[in-house]
């Protein structure tokens, strides 16, 4: 894909640059470009001012010092990166799970991917997306979704410690408050991740995947399960992060939908 964003011609303010559109929408759009056979894409940016940029450089004229302003769509470009790798570096497999219908259902508010190694045989992570709204619920406990996953989707060698890292924000409308693995740029200038302990910004996980394992997705905000064991992108090594065809993956999962907001993903 040559280009692409959330809005032709620079974007809508107020939505280009949210949580919900800027950050997990992008990802999603990125993984679904995958799954159809897409193997790169490139996200468009612009000038100075323009609503769906990464970033914004510090006021005055160009090459002025300052800080920088992190932007929801940049967030969603660390997630992505790492969500595709895959422990043999040559390229990743993406699979839409087709949650609760997600596919064609426009009133589904959850979705997720796998992603399998470059010969589409083991899974390396799981991608769950929880877009509801919170606004609309008197408690926020009210629309967590739980994704159910087997221990068949695991390693062998690799089902304890298996780690969770978190896109999440303050809100859907949010344009800053934005965290991944616990970590974020609010505030931050220099572009180096600082941990945060707002209740926005959700921790990492360990979780035992021996005999399966639940994870419980707040809304709104997105889960990476690292099913292969890598969690952070060695962005000095030949990882290409390419994603091959869906159609040569061992589509060994299901989902099913069972009651309330517990999804169920089975061999």
């Amino acid at each position: 894909m040559s280009e692409f964003n959330s809005a032709s011609c620079g974007g809508v303010p107020t939505i280009s640059d949210t949580f919900a559109v800027g950050t997990l929408w992008t990802v999603d759009y990125a993984l679904q470009m995958a799954a159809v056979g897409y193997s790169a894409a490139y996200l468009h940016t612009r000038e100075r001012g323009i609503s769906y940029n990464l970033f914004a450089p510090p006021e005055g004229p160009n090459g002025n010092t300052g800080d920088w302003i992190t932007n929801p769509p940049y967030y969603a470009l660390i997630a992505t990166a790492e969500a595709l790798q895959t422990t043999d570096g040559v390229g990743s497999v993406v699979v839409d799970l087709n949650i609760a219908n997600s596919k064609t259902d426009k009133r589904a508010t959850v979705a997720g991917y796998a992603i399998y190694d470059s010969k589409g045989s083991t899974v390396e992570q799981f991608v769950l997306f929880n877009y509801a709204n919170v606004s609309n619920f008197p408690d926020s406990s009210d629309v967590a979704a739980t994704f159910a996953l087997p221990a068949g989707a695991f390693s062998t060698t690799k089902k304890t410690g298996i780690t969770v890292k978190f896109l999440s924000a303050s809100g859907l409308a949010e344009k800053y408050n934005i965290a991944w693995g616990g970590q974020s740029l609010v505030a931050v200038g220099n572009g180096i991740f600082q941990d945060n302990n707002a209740t926005w910004a959700i921790p990492n996980q360990q979780l035992d995947c021996t005999n399966g394992c639940s994870v419980n997705v707040p809304a709104a905000a997105m889960a990476v399960v690292f099913a292969g064991g890598v969690d952070k992108t060695d962005i000095k090594g030949s990882q290409r992060n390419v994603a091959w065809p869906s159609s040569i993956a061992n589509l060994a999962l299901l989902v099913l939908c069972v009651i309330g907001s517990l999804f169920v993903i089975s061999q």
